[in-house]
């Protein structure tokens, strides 16, 4: 759930290479019996990834709230988009405007071997896990 949808757009779309669809209108009572809502009037884009989507809503009505759960918090969810250049990404990010919430690590031993890895926020301060695969 995203609070302005033009300014997450161009966050999925020209920052993380997205595909973004253009946004349409949802509402009535097949909408509000799916979110559990009423009265919800919502904005809804589709930002692609190869083999995944992530759906971008946008609440008109009823006004919207900030949430406050942590990355330790029950119900708390993250995407990870992987990349062919972290250090790329992150700085496309940084220069945006945005912050990465610590630097880019690189995993060394276990399972994920080479993995560099690092979470951004969007900006409605969803987090996005950015992963590059050695």
């Amino acid at each position: 759930t995203v609070s302005d949808m033009d300014r997450s757009i161009r966050f999925y779309r020209d920052l993380l290479g997205c595909e973004v669809s253009d946004p349409v209108q949802a509402n009535g009572p097949f909408f509000e019996e799916i979110v559990g809502v009423p009265g919800c009037e919502i904005d809804v884009a589709f930002a692609r990834l190869p083999g995944h989507v992530i759906e971008l809503l946008c609440y008109r009505a009823p006004v919207g709230r900030t949430s406050t759960l942590r990355a330790c918090d029950p119900g708390f969810m993250h995407v990870c988009i992987k990349v062919a250049d972290v250090d790329k990404v992150v700085a496309l990010v940084r220069s945006a405007g945005f912050k990465a919430l610590g630097r880019v690590l690189k995993a060394e031993g276990g399972p994920v071997d080479g993995l560099k890895v690092v979470y951004v926020r969007d900006p409605d301060l969803n987090l996005i896990e950015i992963s590059e695969l050695a």
